[in-house]
Formats: C-alpha cells, structure tokens, sequence
C-alpha cells in the first residue's frame, strides 16, 4: 500500500495518487464506517478516490496535526500502525502532505521529502492552483510513480540522489562541449536567449552541461530532477516541452524559484538533449515566491497566538510585498490590461490589510486579528494570480520558439551521429569494477560523490555480480551511514559475515586542499537538531539534494566564515571483502579517490 494525499488549509483534498492496493484499503475502510454502501469498490484509478470519502476518513488525524503545530509548535512527524503501516507528515505554504506505505519511517520520510521538492518543480509558488491547470499536476504524478515504482529502489544514483558521470577522452569530451556552446550561441543570436542552458544524457549519465553567462546556475537537485523528468516522460514522440520551477544555487538571491521551459529531444542511441530555456524576470519571480513563504510565517505565528513574534514577522512581510511592488514596475513597464487590473486588486488586499495589522498593533484587540484572519485567504489567492498572471506574459514571448529548439537539437544530433554508437557502448561499460581489482584487491563496489556538482562515479550494477554484492547490501550500507551521519559522524566502518564497508565524507576547498572542521559536529547536532528535522528551514530530515539541500547547509555550518561554493563536499562509499582490514580499506580509499581525480581531472567532476 502506497499513496500520497495533500489537503489544503481547509482540509480539502487538492491531489491524491494513491496505488490499488491502498485505495482498496480505503474503500474498505469507508463501508465500515458506512461511508460507501456495502458491495461498493475502489476506483480503478487511485486517484480517482472520492474526495469527501478521504476527507472524512483523514480530517481527524489532519485537524490534530494542525492544532498541534499553530498551537504547541509540536507537530506530529509519523505515525506507526498496525501490520507495518505508517504515516509521515509533510507540510509546504500551508499545504499538508500525507505519505502512507509499509515501509521504514526513515525510507517514508525521505519519500515524502522528495514529493514535496517534485511539488515546487513541478507548480512553482501556486500549489494546486486552479490557475496551475491539469497539466502540472499530470507531471507531478508521472514523475513520482517513476521515482518511487522505477528508480528509489532499484538504480543506485537515486539511492544516492546524484547523477551518474559518464566518462569520455578529452577530444570527444571538447567535440560535445563545442557543439552545445554553437547551440547555445543560435539561441541567442535568433532567439535572444540569454539564459539558457544545454544538456547531455546518454543512458541516463551526464555527459556534459554547457550554460549562457547569464544563466542562473542549476543546483545538484536541479540536475537531478531534470534526469528523473526524462525518465518519467516516456515518450512514443521524440519532442516534448514542458513549463517547470528549477531551484537554481541556493546562494544566489534569485534562486528557490526559476521558471523554466524544458525542451527534451531523444536523439540517437539512447541521447538526450534538454534544452533549458529561463523566461521569467529573475527578481520580480524571486520577490513573489520569497513573498509566499514569509506569509505563511505570519500565518503559523497567529495560530500560535505569538504576539511578541507578529510584528517583526509583519515587518518582514511588508520588504517582501513592497519588493513585489517595485519589481512589478521595473520589469513590468509594458503590460497588458488583465496584468494591470492583477497588480490594482493585489494592492488594494495589501493596503486593506496593511491598515488593520497598523491598527492592531496600536491596542492588540483580538477582534482586529480575528479580521485580519478572515482577509488572509482572499489576500493569498491574489498572490497566486499575480505570480501565474506574471509568468503567463513572460511565458508567451517564449512560446514562439519551441520550433527552434527542435531545430537546434537536430543539429545536434547531427554532428554527434558519428560517435553516437561509441557514446551508447561506452555508457553501458562507463566504470568496470574489474579495472580496479588489480590495484585494490579485495574491492567489491564503490560509490564517490561530489555534491556540489551533484554527479557521482561508480560501477553501474547491471555489470556487477549480484551473488557477489546483494543489492539489498548496498541499500542497508547506505541507510546505516545516514543515520550516523545525522548523528555527526562522518566516518563509518563496520563488517558482517561477508563484508567490509566503509563510509567518509570530507571538506575541500576550491584548490584540492582538504579543509578540516574545527566544530565538534556530534554535539552541534545534538544540540540544535540538525539532520532530524527540528528547526531546519526546509523541514526534511533525509541528507540528499532532492529531500533537501542538507549538504550545503551542512558546509555552512562547518565553516560559516567561508563564502558559499567556496568548500566542496565529498563522500565515498567502499565495500571490501571482509577478510580486509580497516587499514586497508583506509588506504584504498585514499588512493582511490587520487586514482580516480587522475583519470576524469578535476575540471571534469
């Protein structure tokens, strides 16, 4: 049983994707309580699951989570039932998310975390909007069956959430990236994109990224995302673009909320061409997401009846709106009537509501906020339509040149066509355990990840002997070092029957160096809880680049005087037969990373 259900802040059910064997339960569950009559049977699409029938079966449970978090702060993280069955809760701009399976906490968790980060690519800042339209909730779904039915429990680079890198010569290596870059150029020159990227794929591996100057970078998770996108658009036509919301480096100002049209082209022998083109303005977008979230901010403070923490809350409001404000008139100078009549309604809702906050804070009457209260919905919905009305003017200059991103990608494929069965080979043979043996024996598998990039290296295990190395071994591996891992502790080694495993994560700066952390991580975590959840901005508490951006906020917190993307975090994982020792495997680790640096160079990862 497995099934995600999101309600808003009136307990309604806005999506549902739930699997057969769930919705059967549910159905089941309503004839009890006779909710449905007796002989009655689950729809044969899951989510086509009658809204009142869940409404009425989860409201309770939803209505506690609710009081528990605007009133105590204290909101329930899981909930554990009988015969295995667990719940996991999720919030995101006053949405809740529900995520129900038999499976660990801990794997529910992270699931759940992923769904709400597909969530924002997929619908931006207006959640289940009307506005937003069947198509991104179409996405949504496609996307998170591919995650959870294809590829979190079979294909190592998202066990790991890093994108595998496929290997190739410096000759073909510069051929790909020229080739991208005249792309590039011809969208700018006849289109007049100036932000804009081009990517590679052959057999689901990077082969290369090239981008406009302009262009805001994309973040591990974006990468990440984007690969899955290709994945669950599983096409019989080799075109297809869609409208997402890329997160860009969480250090740059406009990131969080990148509006994005994706033009994915499956080329020859298993090649992939996304083009990315950025249409919206940067700030105004940036403004209006940002503007979302500290709304929501002053919301969970008047639940909680926090009247110390309203008006530096409020404060806070007012930058963002009147940044909304003035970005509007800045990017917007030449509008159309409907976006116009938009931003007067969004105004008068926000000088309606800046008086009566004003006038709250001058005597606290609790009538005051009572209104206040009651014009917060109506103020939100406006938001919502400024940021879709906003995106549709940018979106629509766009739209004209999806038949050039067509073009552009034959060409591409043209001038690749040459070493398109080579590429195809070498992605199937990419990394060999059997090239290592010689140098380190008693090497099963490893994994080496550099998550800034986003990218990883290791032996694809198709090509691995599954008698030899039990995939259910490298999933136990890696969920064992997560959870020291939120504990502090960045190296782990441990042995079974069979084998040796070993875990590192470690600090680099932006020459090779190794940067140690002077901070005491385990009693850092213990005492301010990161890693579990608690207090943390983004709320997962899985380490990954979908689930959350723990690795960047991890390097911030181990050198907070260091600028952000000046430190690189790595990680390696090593399985060893057991009759290794722990020195050796230290020392295999060592060489290995060096060995590998040797051969891909360290531009190249």
């Amino acid at each position: 049983m497995n099934g995600l259900i999101v309600f808003n802040s009136s307990n309604d059910v806005v999506y549902q994707n739930l699997n057969s064997l769930l919705a059967e339960k549910i159905c089941s569950i309503a004839i009890t309580q006779g909710l449905l009559p007796d002989g009655s049977t689950a729809p044969a699409n899951g989510s086509d699951m009658d809204s009142n029938i869940l409404l009425q079966i989860f409201s309770p449970i939803i209505s506690s989570q609710r009081i528990m978090h605007g009133q105590f702060d204290n909101a329930y993280a899981s909930v554990q039932c009988d015969n295995g069955f667990n719940i996991v809760f999720g919030e995101l701009l006053g949405f809740t998310f529900l995520k129900i399976d038999q499976i660990k906490i801990e794997q529910l968790t992270r699931q759940l975390g992923v769904a709400i980060t597909l969530t924002r690519y997929c619908y931006g800042a207006n959640l289940f909007g009307a506005q937003a339209g069947a198509m991104q909730q179409e996405l949504l779904t496609q996307c998170l069956n591919c995650y959870e039915t294809q590829l979190c429990q079979d294909e190592q680079a998202y066990l790991l959430e890093a994108l595998p890198k496929l290997l190739i010569n410096t000759e073909l290596k510069r051929t790909v990236h020229l080739t991208l870059d005249a792309t590039l150029e011809q969208l700018r020159q006849s289109g007049g994109q100036q932000r804009a990227h081009a990517l590679l794929l052959v057999s689901h591996k990077l082969v290369a990224l090239n981008s406009t100057r302009q262009a805001l970078p994309l973040s591990a998770a974006d990468l990440l995302f984007l690969a899955m996108l290709t994945r669950a658009l599983q096409l019989d036509k080799s075109q297809r673009a869609v409208a997402v919301f890329l997160q860009g480096v969480s250090h740059d100002p406009n990131s969080g909320c990148v509006p994005t049209i994706v033009h994915i082209s499956r080329l020859h022998s298993h090649q992939v061409l996304l083009q990315l083109i950025e249409y919206g303005h940067m700030p105004l977008t940036s403004s209006i997401y940002d503007t979302f979230f500290v709304l929501q901010k002053i919301v969970a403070v008047q639940q909680q009846n926090d009247s110390d923490a309203l008006k530096p809350a409020y404060e806070n409001l007012e930058t963002f709106v009147n940044q909304t404000l003035a970005a509007l008139k800045r990017f917007l100078k030449q509008r159309p009537d409907e976006v116009d009549i938009c931003i007067k309604k969004f105004s008068l809702r926000w000088d309606n509501l800046r008086r009566m906050y004003l006038e709250y804070f001058k005597n606290y009457e609790r009538e005051l906020l009572v209104r206040i209260e009651s014009n917060l919905p109506a103020f939100v919905e406006e938001l919502k339509q400024l940021f879709t009305i906003t995106l549709a003017v940018c979106d629509s200059a766009s739209n004209h040149q999806l038949d050039q991103l067509a073009e552009t990608a034959s060409v591409v494929e043209a001038k690749l066509l040459e070493f398109s069965e080579f590429l195809a080979v070498k992605a199937a043979r990419n990394i060999s355990i059997d090239a290592y043996l010689e140098d380190f024996p008693g090497l099963v598998h490893f994994m080496y990840l550099n998550r800034n990039s986003g990218q990883m290296l290791a032996p694809d295990l198709r090509s691995s002997n599954p008698q030899l190395l039990p995939k259910a071994n490298l999933w136990e591996m890696v969920e064992l070092t997560r959870k020291y891992l939120k504990k502090g502790q960045t190296t782990v080694m441990w042995k079974d029957r069979t084998f040796h495993y070993s875990y590192f994560l470690w600090f680099e700066d932006l020459s090779g160096g190794i940067v140690k952390c002077a901070l005491d991580l385990q009693q850092h975590f213990i005492s301010t809880g990161f890693g579990s959840g608690n207090g943390q901005k983004n709320g997962a508490a899985e380490p990954g680049a979908l689930a959350m951006d723990y690795y960047s906020d991890l390097a911030e917190i181990c050198f907070p005087k260091l600028a952000p993307g000046k430190v690189r975090v790595y990680e390696l994982y090593c399985i060893h037969l057991g009759l290794v020792t722990a020195t050796c495997a230290v020392e295999h680790a060592r060489r290995l990373v060096a060995t590998i640096s040797d051969v891909i160079g360290e531009e190249s990862f």
